[in-house]
């Protein structure tokens, strides 16, 4: 039985909250606190599994709380707050500070929307029981030549995944990059991207699970912490050195190359693997259109999205890297890539970059590793 911590300032919600979640044989809702002090005071006791968070409340503040909440007994924590969507960028500080994932509130009243984040609620409370907490570490950006030394380390601990029959990397650098992740993707974009130079010779195509209304704020974002440019993805954009290209919420993003240069185009087709933007169709592009030619990696997340892509990107002569369990806060989407033997390097996050520098440039550094 998974145990939940609803903390929320209002009755209304908090009793919401509570019928939906008591509504799954498999949750009961363990405890509800009016405010933050309240909540923390009640951690040891009730020992929940999972919080429900608002980040709008009298005197803690939701921000505050998570890291209190991470100091003292780590647990996954959602984000449910209204204020969520008029503040997209507090949401994404409080992903920073620790929460695991975050769901809309309806924007009108809130007991007319509850179809509407019921059933998402209930998932995501169910993915985030599968969570393993700890306590909070902070990764450094290491040396090239303290990356080497780790990343050497993690390929000799590793399981090769590459079957022999696999079409060779050439070795001589790729064309673009393309990255796939979903649940606790955030916080991890943000450790790849700000490690990679402004001057990276090659452009980036990223989809990030993640509703409308937050893709913009995040790409912002990451463009005022990163040397490289990042901006959310309009149909038509180039793809271009030193750019990085967030697909927008709600929409496909897919690569051509056909005409003068290099571009991405969006489209609103039908959700797949249930959801818009897919890895999938992004992997499947790159797959197409740059062959060997380009770097996969997928990266923290739920599910599957992205592992058929990248199979086919894999098959393609493409280079796959994968997210490893140890540094994922869910180990699903390159989990999956691994198992199905599509991951010729499975890293730490905090090597991606490194690797990703090292295919760009076609160094030495990259060919080691084939």
């Amino acid at each position: 039985m998974i145990r939940v911590m609803v903390v929320d300032d209002s009755a209304l919600v908090r009793k919401i909250a509570t019928d939906i979640l008591s509504a799954d044989p498999e949750i009961t809702v363990a405890a509800t606190a009016a405010n933050a002090e309240f909540a923390i005071a009640k951690l040891d006791r009730e020992r929940p599994d999972v919080i429900t968070l608002d980040l709008e409340m009298p005197g803690m503040g939701g921000l505050e709380a998570i890291r209190r909440i991470m100091s003292v007994r780590p647990t996954p924590i959602i984000v449910m707050s209204a204020h969520a969507q008029k503040g997209a960028d507090f949401t994404l500080q409080a992903l920073e500070a620790g929460a695991v994932d975050f769901v809309l509130k309806p924007s009108n009243s809130l007991s007319g929307g509850i179809p509407a984040i019921a059933r998402e609620l209930t998932e995501k409370v169910r993915d985030a029981a599968r969570i393993v907490m700890a306590p909070p570490t902070s990764l450094s950006i290491p040396h090239e030549a303290q990356a080497e030394a780790a990343l050497a380390e993690a390929e000799r601990a590793a399981t090769p995944s590459a079957p022999v029959a696999a079409p060779p990397f050439d070795g001589e650098g790729c064309d673009l990059v393309a990255i796939g992740t979903s649940t606790g993707g955030p916080v991890a974009l943000k450790m790849v991207l700000t490690q990679l130079p402004g001057d990276f010779p090659v452009g980036i195509v990223v989809v990030q699970h993640m509703p409308p209304v937050f893709t913009k704020a995040f790409a912002d974002r990451l463009d005022s912490v990163c040397a490289m440019r990042v901006k959310e993805a309009e149909s038509g954009d180039p793809i271009l050195p030193g750019r990085v290209l967030i697909a927008p919420g709600n929409w496909h993003i897919t690569v051509t190359r056909f005409g003068v240069e290099p571009k991405v185009a969006l489209n609103q087709s039908d959700p797949v693997n249930g959801h818009r933007p897919s890895v999938d169709v992004l992997m499947r592009s790159v797959a197409r259109e740059y062959g060997s030619r380009a770097v996969g990696v997928i990266m923290t997340g739920m599910g599957k999205d992205g592992a058929e892509g990248l199979r086919e990107l894999y098959a393609r002569g493409g280079r796959v890297i994968a997210q490893d369990k140890n540094t994922s806060v869910i180990y699903g989407m390159n989990k999956e890539v691994v198992q199905n033997g599509n991951a010729h390097e499975v890293v730490p996050v905090d090597q991606i970059a490194f690797r990703l520098r090292a295919h760009a440039r076609g160094g030495s550094a990259a060919r080691s590793a084939i």
